[in-house]
Order: structure tokens, then sequence, then C-alpha cells
């Protein structure tokens, strides 16, 4: 029999007859015709459709095992880093691990399920949240705010428990009823964050939702989905026996580190600052862009099982310690007291520890541990008869607006200071505090010369709380909305509520564009601070930070504080800057929106200045990190003439403008573990010191813990350093540090 040609597909004698067979496979694949063409080539049509699925059979299985290999290996990476703070692995090693996932993701799109860790970014932006009716209702919380209150709560449980009325009228116990013995309750922190409930199916999730007003929220599980630390998949699918339904519910939160790099990056970038963590944590959840919610660093603690859940439990502290089993994270710091004494006491022992944590608290929450109990205890129709609250009061200070001010970005965002009669306020003298923008002036009618109420929100930023209008004399006066740019006197133009200058040549601007090119967490010019920014910049010895590479000696000498030795040491510094990597100056370029971690991701991607100026906004979208929104920006950075102009000088200044992508060193003992930096050193800064430690592989937080293997700790280390005493955690000063690494 001879095999005729079909569609360029052709049996020869120096082809084996299984290669052809195998091309053979692949075009019936593609065409769909495996009936017709078995008949036109008059082979059976049984063989051929067993060796079609023999094959495919095998290809996807080898491929479906590796998939699921990596994503098994990543979640317990994920879970390591999230969840237990305690990495295994360098981010390159990871990073890795995540490339080779979506490359295979990718070329078997049909493989991809909603639990692979490469599903925490991703999707269109929503055009609205649709509403989520809660199974459970997620009722509030009673609060109180003394002692008294906390034993109230615990004499009306036990009223209820001896069959009484909880009206607050009844006799007490003391009178005539009957004592209940002893109630056991746990007690955890109250987050200064947003409620949620996720929801998992076979141990898979499916959905989330905010609290709303209790009983309908907002689906937001897209944006759910981008928080690290919440597992789109239970670690323990496959050990232990789950329901196919259960709910969790926790809170979301933002770190303090973390949302004052955020409001950091939101100033550099010309954007409004959040007033305080919880507002940031809200506005986030509630982005419809997903793309944008996965760059905000939020984090989740899980508190509680929902419907679901509580069957095979019997105290709320099994359920906590299963939810743990299931890989959320849950705040570490709950207690079991045997009776309210020590739950009153413990609640008190946080209100001054509470400014050690990297998270807001607020308070305390006071749990019935007894699941049995709580089925007694019940409900009103707000809140849960076994839970309360035990709210701190937030420190508050009066002073006097002494001025109001108007400082200008580097953006041109025009922003309101009230200049205050310094006070001490959470440890610190406040001199200042943010107005955030003129209508917000308006709306509390602050004027200059009035006495206010000021707070630090999440014991933070300090803020206008309140004007103090009965303590008015009258000479106090209305500030003006500006019109012009108090610094270029150029017009100013409205968008929402914030004003802005778009005159380029704007000194203040440059100013601050400057500052932020010379400051630590871009190029890092020792040396180079504001006040000399201000004189050079007045003085028109230099406009832009191109103009830094060309200063010399003399130009520098004449300046205020600055002697011969200030202005050689400040040369070398600028002579140094010129070598650091490519992440450093893309983030110092100031493009908006771009901060320092998104400026490594992009010289990773990229490896030269060039290549990034010639991306398109659809290459950029590619980048895993990268938005539609930032896309654009750094599209339009680079496409201003200006730009181009300064980068040109950069160049000619011979600044580096090329990766080094220098691996990290994952086998040394360093390579793994946790650091805290503490106190004043004298042979690094701190910036030098971290990178060290990242370099090696090791991880730095900004809190001690259990989990902290290493303080360093230099001149002055505070509390941190007594905290790590009690810990047992491992100390070194500056030469037992060097010592670590030159065995390395």
């Amino acid at each position: 029999m001879k095999i005729q040609p079909c569609n360029g597909i052709s049996y020869s004698d120096k082809e084996n007859i299984f290669v052809f067979h195998l091309k053979l496979v692949y075009y019936l694949e593609n065409n769909g015709r495996i009936e017709a063409a078995v008949v036109h080539f008059g082979i059976s049509a049984q063989f051929f459709l067993f060796f079609w699925l023999r094959t495919r059979i095998s290809v996807n299985k080898n491929v479906i095992e590796k998939i699921e290999n990596l994503r098994t290996k990543i979640r317990y990476h994920d879970g390591r880093y999230y969840v237990e703070n305690m990495p295994e692995i360098a981010d390159y090693e990871y990073d890795q691990l995540m490339i080779e996932l979506r490359s295979l993701e990718s070329s078997h799109p049909k493989l991809i399920t909603p639990d692979s860790p490469t599903q925490r970014v991703g999707g269109e932006p929503v055009p609205e949240f649709t509403p989520f009716e809660h199974n459970v209702p997620m009722l509030s919380i009673d609060n109180t705010y003394s002692d008294e209150e906390l034993r109230e709560f615990d004499k009306r449980i036990k009223r209820v428990l001896k069959g009484a009325s909880d009206d607050q009228s009844i006799p007490t116990p003391e009178d005539n009823v009957e004592p209940v013995d002893d109630i056991e309750y746990v007690v955890e922190h109250k987050i200064d964050g947003v409620a949620i409930t996720l929801l998992y199916e076979n141990g898979v999730f499916t959905r989330g939702a905010t609290r709303g007003n209790g009983y309908r929220g907002d689906d937001v599980t897209t944006n759910l989905r981008t928080v690290k630390n919440i597992p789109l998949r239970f670690l323990c699918i496959d050990d232990i026996e789950i329901p196919p339904e259960i709910e969790i519910r926790g809170e979301i939160y933002m770190p303090d580190k973390d949302f004052q790099m955020l409001n950091q990056n939101r100033e550099e970038a010309g954007e409004p600052q959040f007033a305080n963590p919880r507002n940031a944590t809200a506005g986030s959840l509630k982005l419809l862009d997903p793309q944008t919610t996965a760059r905000r660093p939020l984090s989740l603690f899980a508190y509680a099982l929902g419907f679901g859940g509580n069957s095979k439990f019997t105290t709320h502290i099994e359920c906590l310690e299963a939810i743990k089993e299931f890989g959320f994270p849950v705040n570490p710091h709950y207690k079991l007291c045997k009776n309210i004494d020590e739950a009153v006491s413990y609640c008190n022992s946080w209100e001054t520890k509470k400014s050690n944590l990297d998270y807001q608290i607020d308070g305390m929450v006071i749990k019935v541990n007894s699941l049995e109990l709580h089925d007694k205890l019940g409900s009103t129709s707000k809140a849960p008869r076994w839970v309360i609250s035990y709210k701190y009061h937030p420190e508050e200070a009066t002073t006097k607006i002494e001025a109001i001010t108007v400082q200008v970005g580097k953006t041109g965002t025009l922003t309101p200071v009230a200049e205050l009669n310094p006070v001490p306020l959470s440890g610190t003298t406040v001199s200042r505090a943010s107005l955030h923008n003129f209508d917000e002036i308006v709306k509390k009618d602050i004027r200059e010369g009035d006495h206010v109420v000021i707070r630090k929100a999440g014991e933070i930023i300090p803020q206008v709380v309140k004007v103090l209008r009965e303590e008015r004399t009258g000479d106090e006066k209305e500030f003006p909305v500006p019109t012009v740019c108090p610094a270029c006197k150029e017009s100013v133009i409205k968008e929402k509520v914030y004003l802005r200058c778009y005159n380029p040549q704007c000194t203040a601007q440059a100013k601050r564009r400057i500052i932020y090119f010379a400051s630590r967490n871009a190029m890092d010019i020792e040396g180079f601070g504001p006040a000399l920014i201000e004189q050079l910049v007045d003085k028109m010895i230099i406009k832009n930070y191109a103009d830094i590479y060309s200063l010399k000696f003399d130009d520098l000498v004449p300046l205020e504080r600055m002697g011969e030795k200030s202005a050689q040491n400040l040369i070398d510094a600028i002579e140094e800057s010129k070598t650091r990597d490519l992440h450093c100056l893309i983030c110092a370029l100031g493009i908006q929106n771009v901060g320092s971690h998104a400026a490594e991701v992009l010289s990773k991607q990229f490896g030269t200045l060039d290549k990034l100026m010639n991306a398109s906004v659809e290459e950029l979208e590619e980048i895993f990190e990268i938005g539609n929104i930032m896309a654009k920006s750094i599209v339009d950075f680079f496409s201003n003439s200006h730009t181009q102009g300064i980068i040109n000088k950069l160049k000619a200044a011979d600044v580096n403008v090329n990766a080094t992508h220098n691996e990290t060193n994952t086998a040394s003992d360093i390579a793994g573990k946790s650091f805290v930096v503490t106190g004043t050193l004298n042979g690094y800064t701190r910036k030098e010191i971290e990178d060290i430690i990242k370099g090696l592989g090791g991880r730095v937080s900004s809190s001690i813990s259990g989990k902290t293997d290493f303080l360093i700790a230099g001149e002055s280390p505070g509390s941190k350093l007594e905290k790590a005493e009690k810990l047992n955690t491992t100390i070194l000063n500056e030469d037992s540090f060097k010592n670590l690494i030159n065995k390395i």
C-alpha cells in the first residue's frame, strides 16, 4: 500500500515510520480530521486513536506532575516566608521557581487552576464590586474602656449562664445570684485593619468579601488573591479531613514599616498620602485594579472559623491551632486566661508594649474559650454575648497652630502643613502636622492661631483632630487657598482635591527631586543633604540632579557649613555614587508610581537603562508586578525631551546605566536567617549592613520576635536589645558581625 501525501505530510523511505506517525498525529490533532484522514490513508482508526491518546496522556502526565511539584514547593516557601517569617531560600531561588511555573502554565493554559501561586495577580480591573451575602452574620463587637467594664462583662455572662436576664438592672451576683465557676477567656490583639471573610471549597479559595454592614459586604475576591499570606489552597489539604465548605475570618492590615514606605513612595510620586494604615488597607481592598492592590503591602491575621468549621472543635483555642495547620497566619500574642482577672491583667500589659509592635492595635479582644458556651450565650441583634473588646484611649495633646505653610512636592503637588507650637506626643516632640489638602482646611475650619487637638494617626503620623473654637480670641486668621505656586509663582491647577504646579522649572520641585535622587534608597550620596541642596539650587549652581556630577570642589567650599575637608568628602561620595547598580538609578530618577521594589524588577528584566527607555507599554505590562498605570508612567517619563536631556548628561558623566545582577549567596551561614539592626553603627551605614545581609541570603526585619535569629546592636540600642535578651536571640556587635561574614 502506498501512502499518499496529505497537506504536505508524506512518507519517505529515508524516514522512520514512527516519525511519520508522529507527524500525522500532530496533523490530525491540529485539524480535527482524525476519521477522515485515517480513511484517506487506509490505516486502522483504532491504532491511531490509541497512539494519539497514549502520546497526549504521557505528555500531560509529565507536565501535570512537574507543575504540581512546583506549586507544592512554592506554597511551602510562601508559608515559611509570609506566615512563619522564616524563609529557607533566597529571593532569587524563589523567583526561579515562579518563572518556571509561569512558563509551564503559559504553554499549557488549560492546566492553570485558581489555587495556583501564579494567580495572586491576575485579571482585568473590575467595573464594580458585587454584593456578598454572609451565610453567618459578621456582627460587631461591644466595646469597653475600663477594667470595671470588663469585670461587668464577666458578671453578665455568669448571670446569663445561671438563667438570669441579661438586663443591666437585675441584681448582681453579690446580691442573690449564685456564683458561677470562673470562665476561661482567650485574649487577642484587636488589629486595626479591615475585617474580611474567606470561603474555601475542598480546601481551595473561592470567594472573599468585606464585612460591610455585617449582613452584606463587597465581593473583593480578586484583590484578596493578591495578599501574599492568604493561602489559595490549604497546606494540609492532603493530610487531614476538612469540610467541603469552610469559612475563615480575619483582619487585613498593613505593617507600620510598609505603610511608611508606601506613603513615602506616594509623596515622591506626587500622590496624596494616607492618613493611617487602616485607611490605606481599606482603600487598597476597594481598588478596581487588582494589579495595583498587589503592589500594596497587605497582610492577614486569621482569627476565627465561620460556618462549616466549628463542629469538630470544643474551644476557640483549638480553632486557632487548626487555622494555623491550614496554613493561615494567626497573631502569636493570644493568651488563654483562666479567669477575668488574668484577662484584665493581660489587656493592661499591652497598653504600653503596643508601641513595640510593627502593626497597629487599638485594643484587645476577649473571647469565651468554650464553643459550647458560645451557643448558650448567643447574640443580641447587634453583637455576640461571648466576646467584647477592650479599647485603649488614644493619646492626644493640645497645642497651637503658629502658622500654615505650603510644601511643594517633586511632582508639583501643594500640601498645606500646620506649623505647631512643639508638644510631646506618643514618645516624640511634634512640631508639624500635615493638613493633607486645602478642602480639609475648609471642612475643619482650621485657622492660623487656632488651638487644636492633635493625635498620631495609627501612632505614626501627626494629624489635627479638631479645632478648639471655644479658645478663639478673634486674632485667628483664615488661610487663603493658593492660586499660584509659593515657590515659582506660576498658576496652579486643581485636580480632584489637590492643587498642582506644572512648571518644569519650579525650584521647589527641583529641590525635592534632587533630595530624593541623593537619598539612601536611591543613589545614596553621603553628605548631600537637604540644607546643602537648598543652597545649591538657590544660588543656581545646580538646576537638576544631573548637575550633581558637574559640581567642582570650588563650587562647594564657599557654601555655609562646608569646609575643604567636607567639600572633598562630598566630591568623593558623588564619584562613588556613579558605580551604583541600575536599580538604584531607576529609583532615583523619580518616575511616578515607581518605587525601590519596582526599580529592582525593571532592572532585572531589562538589564540596561537604554532597553528600559525603549520599552513599550505592552512590553512593560507583560512583566509580573508592573501594571498598566505604572507602565504608562514609565513610557511618559522617558518620552519627555527634558528627561532625555538629563539622562544624556548622566551618561556623559559616566554614571552606571547597567545592571550587575549579583547573585545571592545561598550557601552562607546567613542564608535564610532573620536579622534586626538597632542602635548607632560606626563601621557601616544602615543601608550598607542591610545590603550585606540580603546579599548573603539573609532577611532584615524592623522588629524583634521569637523568629529573629540575630540582633546587630550598635551604640544606644534601646528596647530592642532588652527584648532580644528576653527571647535569647543571638546578639552581635559590629566586630562579631564582621567575623561572621569573614568566615563565608
